[in-house]
């Protein structure tokens, strides 16, 4: 995590349940006098502990925003979840229609809100809406030069045109997702994508050029990717100019029951 924070117990509000230590990952927390008691700082502040309190006794300092109250009957069905999953399709065709900050800070809200290892909270956003022709020239500038290399490993851009909008596919935004670990920065994009999906966005994950931002100092720079960090892929949004009818096939996985 980027800043400090603390966590504070309001004993006055404490009724000494204990729930907060009972679910604890770090055991700094303990009852002493019938009251909860923070015993370490050096926990990994994942903040179960201010949100289990039913009385909301225990707070975290250093953070911008308050914890919201959870509705239990607010949830998602999983039949329409299942199908927006069986029903994405990586978009590569979008309309000229803008997308709005508005949606775009919704989607960047799902990658916060998505989990990360020990609560690290490592992965950064960079927005590309204004200037995200400068960025697509200086990839497709060095991918030009170096596709005979990327043809000797696999032949399916053989036939490909590279175009002056072959990273981004005219789209209006893209987000490029940074991080020190691929397992969060790959998460994150995940919830991200579904926000997307639920706002009516079409996305594409432009492998390629994540891979050219990964191997251009030029783009690194560009992209403010500090010593550690990584570009872990590129979300292109917009809206879809093509509409699918049926969901695509896919073969059954592999499982072991043991």
């Amino acid at each position: 995590m980027k800043n400090e924070h603390t966590v504070l117990i309001d004993k006055n509000l404490c009724i000494s349940c204990g729930l907060c230590v009972k679910d604890c990952v770090s055991s700094a927390l303990e009852l002493k006098n019938n009251k909860a008691e923070v015993i370490a700082q050096d926990c990994i502040k994942c903040g179960h502990c201010v949100a289990i309190c039913p009385k909301s006794a225990v707070s975290m300092t250093g953070f911008e925003d308050e914890p919201e109250k959870l509705v239990p009957e607010i949830k998602v069905d999983a039949n329409a979840l299942m199908h927006q999953l069986k029903g994405r399709r990586t978009m590569r065709r979008f309309t000229t229609q803008d997308v709005s900050p508005e949606m775009i800070a919704q989607v960047i809200e799902a990658g916060r809100y998505t989990p990360s290892g020990t609560n690290r909270q490592t992965v950064s956003y960079v927005v590309l809406r204004k200037n995200i022709d400068v960025y697509e020239k200086i990839a497709l500038s060095l991918f030009r030069r170096v596709k005979w290399i990327v043809d000797i490993f696999t032949n399916k851009f053989n036939r490909t045109h590279i175009d002056d909008h072959f990273f981004f596919k005219k789209a209006p935004v893209a987000i490029v997702i940074k991080s020190t670990d691929m397992l969060d920065g790959a998460l994150a994009a995940s919830s991200m994508e579904l926000m997307a999906q639920s706002l009516g966005l079409g996305v594409l994950y432009s492998g390629l050029f994540t891979y050219t931002a990964r191997v251009s100092r030029k783009l690194k720079k560009k992209l403010s990717v500090s010593s550690g960090e990584k570009v872990i892929t590129t979300l292109v949004l917009g809206y879809p100019a093509v509409k699918y009818q049926r969901t695509a096939q896919k073969e059954r996985p592999v499982i072991l029951f043991d």
